[in-house]
């Protein structure tokens, strides 16, 4: 019943997201090709950095389980990005991919957040499609 009443144009709206999600990871092929060491150790910094987007709407949310939740996850990206760093850029792999999923544990309301609807399914296919990126230029 839901689905029926929502607009034809808010029910594709998921795949735009996804879309530009893909399209804007694909840079990161030209700078693999030309600076694959410097392509690895900006991915581990945004690795590292992404965690704090849900931390940061969990903050706005006030909620402490919630912020203890983002802040658990968080922390493990940061330490899969240092393992990436100084053991092997397949660990930038496993975090991109667990980050895609935590997006759509997002996405689909299994973890309450405060962002944009649009966020979770474009953040989970960039993150995708760079883990595949990661595993093949590994």
């Amino acid at each position: 019943m839901q689905a029926e009443s929502t607009p034809p144009h808010r029910r594709r709206a998921p795949l735009v997201p996804v879309f530009l999600g893909l399209a804007l990871a694909l840079p990161f092929l030209l700078l693999f090709r030309l600076h694959p060491d410097g392509a690895f150790d900006l991915l581990a910094l945004i690795l590292a950095l992404t965690g704090g987007i849900y931390l940061g709407a969990a903050l706005h949310g006030g909620r402490r389980g919630r912020l203890v939740l983002e802040g658990v996850f968080a922390a493990v990206l940061v330490v899969l990005a240092l393992l990436a760093l100084s053991w092997s850029p397949l660990w930038l792999a496993l975090g991109f991919v667990l980050h895609g999923l935590w997006d759509l544990a997002h996405h689909t309301g299994v973890v309450k957040h405060g962002v944009r609807r649009w966020f979770p399914p474009f953040c989970a296919a960039w993150d995708w499609m760079v883990a595949a990126m990661v595993v093949f230029f590994s």
